[in-house]
């Protein structure tokens, strides 16, 4: 049952994958010509609604479920016993896919005037309250079922993995319960305050600590070696906890509230370099003494990539948070460039790698072809890249044609058109690798050579085989 689990979380992940990315290219078009989607007014679908539809996608969908079934299948491996309540697992993942299907459908209809069924107006917490309960009754079936693992562990160490998920369950749960149910008891600015500190803390208290406990587990494995330093991990955790809770103001440094918040939330932001260099220093460390993995491993390769981009998104977060920087990329494309690479690049890199690894382990096939593979890879190191540039180009032209040059919004559309279709195509291409990769794990599924514990997640050509045992 625990394996069921684990593959309805996983596979329906992929479903999402497939559909939050896509929805995101195909509202890029509206930038571009205003007019190309007016056909789907016909169907009650206006652009607001479609991006509601991709954020909560990616977030809830995609890296929400892929995220659960790499902890349901890594904390009982790290405890030394089976998944406990493995059918409350199970049927979490039922009741979690009701929740993001009927997220899309009451957001489609737009009910106004329910309590229960209407659109709430906070960003990456438009859902229903009817929603929001499901997916509240889903996380406690999952910190119960994995806490209870936890405690009936044969291993006593908690690993530094076990560290980051089940305190990221935690947190996960504490941050949804104020963004989505505690905010409607304020009005005002506390209304504000709450949320924006939500908006942060989406990602930094949901997102990143399971997202580096999974990285934790998959680098030393892939690469085999132990991790560079046990207390280095346990130092980034306890920072991570200490210091991200104070962030979320910097997104409303320019709104009337008490200076001594926004203050709190700058230096909160900058202090976050100290639990950032320590994971990613773990990280890039571990593998050190056997870096000729990377070529032969997926899980590890996709990994690190997610750690590099981990770090490069965690470098500009706390520059854009300061004054001097802030007034000039905020309400620019510069915030969501930023935005994209933490989602769309580190933390999808560390949600690919768990797939890679877990899947043959699951179904006891290799995936099929380690060129599909390669494509998936070099997408995500390459044109994923050339799509946060764009974004980015985008930003930084908005900001000196606004901030700058006083020039007017219409001026300052024409000034970056280019940028954006450079953008559009670019992001055609990172959700061309998504589909690729979906692609991937079901034919893998149907014609995937059969694994044992030992052999590559992918399979090896046979000619290369063959040419390797030549040479040998």
């Amino acid at each position: 049952m625990a394996e069921k689990a684990i593959k309805l979380w996983f596979f329906s992940s992929l479903v999402w994958l497939a559909l939050g990315p896509l929805i995101g290219a195909l509202m890029s078009l509206q930038f571009l010509w205003p007019n190309a989607l007016n056909f789907l007014a016909d169907f009650n679908f206006a652009y607001s609604k479609a991006r509601i539809f991709h954020t909560n996608l990616v977030i809830y969908g995609w890296i929400g479920m892929s995220f659960v079934a790499a902890i349901l299948y890594i904390i009982p491996k790290l405890c030394g016993t089976e998944l406990k309540y493995p059918k409350l697992a199970y049927w979490a993942g039922w009741l979690w896919n009701l929740a993001v299907l009927l997220n899309l459908i009451l957001i489609w209809a737009g009910i106004v005037g329910n309590p229960l069924l209407s659109i709430q107006p906070y960003e990456y917490a438009e859902a229903p309250l009817l929603v929001d309960i499901l997916i509240v009754l889903c996380a406690v079936a999952v910190i119960f079922s994995v806490h209870s693992t936890v405690l009936a562990r044969t291993k006593p160490t908690l690993y530094v993995s076990v560290w980051y998920l089940l305190g990221g369950l935690y947190t996960t749960a504490i941050t949804y319960l104020v963004g989505n149910f505690l905010v409607l008891a304020f009005s005002g600015l506390g209304n504000q305050i709450i949320h924006a500190w939500w908006l942060h803390n989406a990602v930094g208290l949901f997102i990143t600590p399971l997202g580096l406990g999974i990285a934790y587990y998959l680098i030393p494995i892939a690469s085999q070696q132990p991790v560079y330093s046990h207390r280095l991990g346990i130092l980034g955790f306890w920072t991570l906890m200490a210091f991200y809770p104070g962030t979320g103001l910097h997104h409303f440094l320019q709104m009337p509230m008490p200076t001594w918040i926004g203050e709190f939330a700058v230096v909160s932001s900058v202090l976050l370099a100290i639990p950032v260099l320590a994971v990613v220093v773990n990280h890039l460390a571990t593998p050190a003494g056997n870096w000729r993995k990377i070529f032969d491993s997926f899980p590890l390769r996709f990994a690190i990539f997610g750690s590099v981009y981990y770090l490069f998104t965690c470098i500009q977060g706390p520059f854009q948070t300061t004054h001097a920087v802030n007034w000039f990329v905020h309400f620019t494309e510069w915030v969501q460039a930023h935005a994209h690479l933490a989602l769309t690049g580190a933390f999808t890199c560390y949600g690919i790698a768990a797939i890679i690894y877990i899947f043959p382990r699951l179904t006891g096939r290799q995936l099929y072809s380690r060129t599909l593979a390669n494509w998936v890879f070099w997408i995500m190191a390459v044109v994923f890249p050339l799509f946060y540039l764009g974004f980015t180009h985008s930003g930084l032209v908005t900001g000196i044609s606004i901030n700058i040059l006083g020039n007017t919004i219409y001026e300052t559309i024409s000034a970056v058109w280019l940028a954006r279709l450079f953008r559009t195509l670019m992001g055609a291409g990172v959700v061309l690798g998504f589909l690729l990769f979906g692609y991937l794990i079901v034919r893998s599924l149907q014609i995937g050579p059969k694994f044992a514990e030992g052999m590559n997640e992918v399979a090896e050509p046979v000619l290369a085989r063959a040419e390797r045992r030549v040479t040998a």
